[in-house]
């Protein structure tokens, strides 16, 4: 296939015409590379195969269904998440400190810890983790 038909392939790929097929990278000499319909032409080798189902509309539906679900699943987590800080908040309190909270240097370092964990639990590398750990261990000296 020459250069017209590579070009018909790719014009029918990005058109989104619902049909089935195969496109094959060819590799030239001197680097040149070609994308055909069929099998390579002479002189030249196959670089990778693909095989592609152009149905456009139903791969945008599942896309936006899988977005809607990631969606959802982050709203609950945050949710989820609100609800235990709110819980770990609403523990009674004896000002006993200047700082009225009741809560030596060791325990409010505790609790900046465990806070900072659970709001990055996500993305918390192990580094961050013994940083925290080890701001806790120089507190509770």
């Amino acid at each position: 296939m020459n250069k017209i038909g590579t070009m018909v392939v790719v014009l029918a790929l990005a058109c989104g015409h619902a049909w089935a097929g195969e496109v094959h990278q060819c590799l030239g000499q001197a680097g040149a590379v070609s994308y055909v319909d069929g099998d390579c032409p002479a002189g030249t080798r196959a670089g990778w195969i693909r095989s592609y189902d152009d149905d456009r509309v139903g791969q945008a539906r599942s896309i936006r269904q899988r977005q809607l679900e990631t969606l959802e699943w982050q709203r609950s987590n945050r949710a989820e998440i609100s609800a235990m800080m709110r819980v770990r908040r609403g523990g009674s309190r004896v000002a006993s400190t200047g700082r009225g909270d009741g809560m030596d240097r060791c325990q409010r370092s505790r609790h900046r810890r465990d806070r900072i964990r659970d709001r990055e639990f996500q993305t918390m590398t192990y580094d961050r983790m013994v940083a925290l750990d080890d701001g806790v261990r120089e507190a509770c000296r």
